[in-house]
């Protein structure tokens, strides 16, 4: 073992938190943050010492905050406010941007300082309320989570688009059917028929369903067979051409989350024990142009960067990880860091360490949270291998991943995120005409009836465009040849 790098960052402390443990009917995302919060401090074995060193409270934006408005209200200062449940200040309070990748990015950048010695404690906060808002709503009764206060942190808020304007105004007004993009793109790229791939997503559903039992604070514990995943019954309803309910991330959460990141010198300065640290030997990040502008729209360049730098910054190959966690708001996504990891000796079940974002639960920006406590107690209880997390934000738009280990890494990291990553985009064509082919599409499911496609298309020109096809028969529109009239507001295809 090279000498003790005591400047290495380390996670010191992880907590959870869900209606399961915290009492009342109608629990608030302050309180679910405030009850994770103390169980981190706890996990930490010095709780007051720990609790007395932070000076950096990191809050992960909610729902409330990220134009999902549940009409519940939020805290003026949701860092202060979520802080303040658990029994912790701060002088330094982060409010952090919109999209899954946050909270992993937020432990790159509170680790990078921790490294050069520029902060000593930090605590990053999570916590949604939105099952226990929807319930409220159906139920009649009116929830007001707001709280006042006049001090000042550190919003993070950006313009980052998610969607262009483009996509939006031909009907991608939605997740699900941006990532429906996505998937008929890679089931397109594979020449599967619809029904072939919809098994495929259920096996992968099922594998990662398994996971959920093993999480006390699971959303949505269940083993769902494959079969259970293709029927489109028992409430595994439609809601686009290629998605039905189980197959996507599950909002309606009650979860609060918080992990505690120092240096290892501080820990043990504290009088936290070597065994509960658990040290970041690598991170990355990398972003997108929206969907349609992207260069290549089947490979996942970004996540692929990504995990090629995370790796080689920290000196392990795919076949040398233990436990994994990827981001898995919608099976594109795992399918897409199973194809570049590439390594055929690990299943399906192995890619989550929670039952991912449909079974465990999608808590809106901080399901990272959740996968990193559980990465944490895993290489707790066996530390042989390296563990990688992967959060991603938008339609693949922003990643952000970290490799971790259990021990002080033999390359150690030198507190440097990788970003280098370039993007290709494209320009669309915004006045379309003549003949096209469909690249990739997506269709809306509304009760049981199929919605007008929007269309990504490659002209005989060459150039790209997108355009809605009206009132069309449901069959795979994947490769059919169109043609395009522009319009003002949007484009519209008919069949050739």
């Amino acid at each position: 073992m090279a000498d003790f790098d005591a400047n290495a960052p380390v996670i010191i402390g992880v907590g959870e938190a869900s209606r399961k443990t915290v009492p009342g009917e109608w629990p608030s995302p302050r309180e679910l943050a405030g009850a994770a919060i103390k169980v981190a401090l706890a996990d930490t074995g010095q709780a007051q010492a720990v609790a007395a060193a932070i000076n950096t409270i990191a809050a992960i934006r909610t729902f409330e905050d990220s134009g999902v408005s549940m009409g519940t209200g939020s805290p003026d200062n949701v860092a202060e406010a979520f802080g303040a449940a658990g029994g912790i200040s701060a002088g330094r309070l982060i409010y952090a941007d919109v999209g899954g990748q946050s909270p992993q990015a937020m432990v790159n950048e509170l680790a990078r300082e921790i490294r050069r010695g520029e902060t000593p404690v930090a605590i990053i906060v999570a916590a949604e309320a939105n099952g226990t808002a929807k319930r409220a709503r159906k139920a009649g009764v009116e929830l007001d989570w707001k709280l006042p206060s006049n001090t000042p942190f550190d919003n993070r808020l950006s313009s980052f688009p998610i969607l262009s304007r483009t996509e939006i105004r031909h009907g991608i007004i939605s997740m699900p059917l941006a990532y429906s993009l996505l998937e008929n793109a890679r089931r397109l790229n594979l020449k599967i028929s619809r029904e072939d791939y919809l098994v495929r997503m259920a096996e992968l559903g099922s594998a990662m369903s398994v996971r959920s039992l093993t999480r006390d604070h699971a959303q949505f514990a269940k083993h769902f067979t494959a079969s259970d995943l293709v029927r489109e019954d028992d409430g595994n309803y439609s809601l686009t051409d290629i998605y039905r309910k189980w197959h996507v991330a599950q909002d309606a959460v009650d979860l609060g989350g918080a992990i505690i990141l120092t240096s290892a010198g501080k820990a043990r300065e504290i009088g936290v024990a070597d065994d509960k640290m658990v040290y970041l030997a690598g991170a990355a990040e990398t972003k997108e142009p929206a969907y349609s502008e992207r260069g290549d729209l089947v490979n996942p360049l970004a996540l692929a960067y990504a995990l090629d730098a995370v790796l080689g910054q920290a000196g392990f190959a795919p076949t040398d990880l233990g436990p994994v966690d990827i981001y898995s708001c919608f099976p594109v996504a795992v399918f897409a860091a199973v194809d570049t990891l590439g390594d055929p000796a690990r299943s399906f079940g192995d890619y989550t360490l929670t039952g991912g974002l449909n079974f465990f639960g999608g808590p809106g920006n901080g399901y990272a949270i959740y996968s990193l406590a559980a990465m944490v107690e895993a290489l707790r209880k066996d530390g042989s291998k390296p563990a990688l997390v992967t959060a991603n934000g938008g339609v693949m738009s922003k990643q952000a991943v970290g490799v971790y280990t259990a021990t002080q890494p033999s390359r150690a990291w030198n507190g440097e995120v990788t970003t280098g990553y370039q993007p290709k985009s494209v320009t669309l064509n915004d006045a379309p005409q003549g003949k096209a082919r469909v690249l990739t599409y997506a269709r809306p499911v509304t009760k049981g009836l199929m919605g007008d496609a929007t269309l990504l298309l490659e002209m005989e020109t060459g150039a790209r465009a997108l355009a809605v096809l009206e009132g069309a028969d449901d069959i795979d529109l994947g490769g059919l040849s169109v043609s395009v009239t522009p319009g003002e507001k949007r484009h519209i295809a008919t069949l050739n």
